[in-house]
């Protein structure tokens, strides 16, 4: 999807994808040469007040075109395996099929519906 203006993580972070600038707006566009690669999704491991460690996974995707990608919905899910400490049983293939219909819009600066709420999209209409 689109890759951000973050250039630098703290030295606790560990870069899992790395992005990079393309020339236009499309997938099949060519890399810019002059744009260095940029992470887009890590992880990182705190200290919470109470001294255990915390999991944390970050990612600067997530725009609705993004969650057509099989491949971005099982990073996340996996994420959410290793955040609890689970990573020992992320299955080599789980599903992470979509459920439904899947209406979004796709992002489009300044074109975004007005007055859109969560129940709109809700599977039980």
């Amino acid at each position: 999807s689109d890759v951000y203006g973050l250039t630098t993580l703290p030295e606790t972070c560990q870069p899992l994808i790395m992005g990079q600038v393309l020339k236009g707006m499309n997938p099949t566009d060519v890399p810019n040469p002059d744009k260095p690669a940029i992470p887009v999704a890590w992880t990182n491991r705190l200290r919470t007040d109470s001294g255990r460690e915390a999991r944390v996974f970050a990612t600067t995707m997530g725009h609705g075109d993004d969650f057509r990608s099989e491949g971005f919905r099982r990073l996340l899910v996996n994420a959410c395996y290793w955040c609890l400490e689970m990573e020992a049983k992320i299955p080599p293939q789980s599903c992470v099929d979509l459920v439904g219909e899947y209406p979004n819009v796709p992002s489009v600066f300044g074109k975004y519906r007005r007055g859109v709420k969560p129940a709109d999209h809700s599977l039980t209409r």
